[in-house]
């Protein structure tokens, strides 16, 4: 049985989608795969997927010469839907992306969705399966380390005292590691983050390979979230303009969400896209550095 999966991006979404492969191959299908670049590069080194087809540069022919069994849409946009019915008109299953139930907790402010994405992914086969990167490589930095991710594809989901946050781990000598996008790091983007500073420095496979090896994971409601719990590295995660029950909630063994519960204003946005009417970031400017310093102290103090 041969399948395509296609999930065209974010770097979290692709991530995600690892649940839906993990199932399919412990049933014997061969797996490929379209997205697009650099997305590519999380299967470098999977040997669950045999080939990966990058959206724009593969034609529609090729695709239907493989002639799948089945296709899997875990996109579910209209491009998307439009191509897996023409590659497989009778056999393509698209993914609900519970956007009603969304759009009810923007307006309620009251979560409707007790659902994870990937656990949204993992409806479509049936699923139970957690995302799982295949990454075999040796660690690109020696020694223990936490990293931190400061950057996010929106301004307003950013935590607003990573500055203070970094003077205090300087206190305790743990070995820092800074990494993101750096057209993501917005108003961050003069500041001098005192530690190994690889933002906009690394590809997303350098990326992956220095998540794994961390002790900890810091970071705002962004893609790279979803990579530290792939990879089940403990994680501290700040949510301010997005909520939980949009289902990006981290999946891994151990971690800490930092939000400002019942603020009135929260979800103000489905991604974080627009910017805060109150003007003050109150979600996430409230979130004492203090607090989340004793937070990183709990996690690390039997992990390094």
């Amino acid at each position: 049985m041969k399948v395509l999966v296609i999930r065209l991006g974010q770097l979290g979404d692709v991530v995600l989608t690892t649940s839906v492969i993990e199932h399919l191959y412990e049933k014997n299908y061969e797996i490929h795969y379209l997205t697009k670049k650099p997305f590519d590069e999380i299967f470098f080194e999977d040997y669950r997927v045999k080939n990966v087809f990058i959206y724009g540069q593969v034609r529609i022919f090729e695709l239907l010469k493989e002639r799948y069994d089945l296709v899997l849409d875990l996109h579910s946009k209209i491009k998307t839907i439009f191509l897996s019915k023409i590659i497989s008109p009778f056999h393509s299953k698209t993914y609900n992306k519970r956007i009603i139930e969304r759009r009810l907790t923007l307006i309620f402010k009251k979560p409707f969705n007790k659902l994870r994405i990937y656990e949204m992914y993992n409806e479509v086969v049936n699923s139970d399966k957690k995302p799982r990167i295949i990454l075999n490589s040796k660690p690109l930095i020696e020694g223990d380390y936490i990293v931190i991710n400061p950057t996010a594809r929106y301004p307003s989901r950013i935590y607003r005292h990573y500055d203070k946050l970094d003077k205090l781990l300087d206190k305790i000598g743990i070995k820092k590691v800074y990494i993101g996008t750096e057209n993501d790091l917005h108003f961050l983007k003069n500041f001098e983050f005192n530690g190994i500073n690889l933002i906009g420095k690394t590809t997303i496979r350098e990326m992956l390979n220095i998540v794994k090896y961390a002790k900890l994971f810091i970071g705002n409601d962004s893609g790279i979230t979803h990579i530290a719990s792939a990879f089940n590295v403990p994680s501290i995660v700040f949510f301010g303009p997005t909520v939980l029950s949009f289902g990006f909630e981290p999946f891994c063994d151990r971690y800490y969400v930092f939000e400002i519960k019942n603020l009135p204003c929260r979800p103000c946005s489905l991604h974080g896209e627009k910017s805060c009417k109150r003007k003050d970031y109150a979600c996430l400017s409230w979130i004492e550095p203090e607090l989340v310093f004793e937070k990183i102290l709990e996690f690390t103090v039997n992990n390094l």
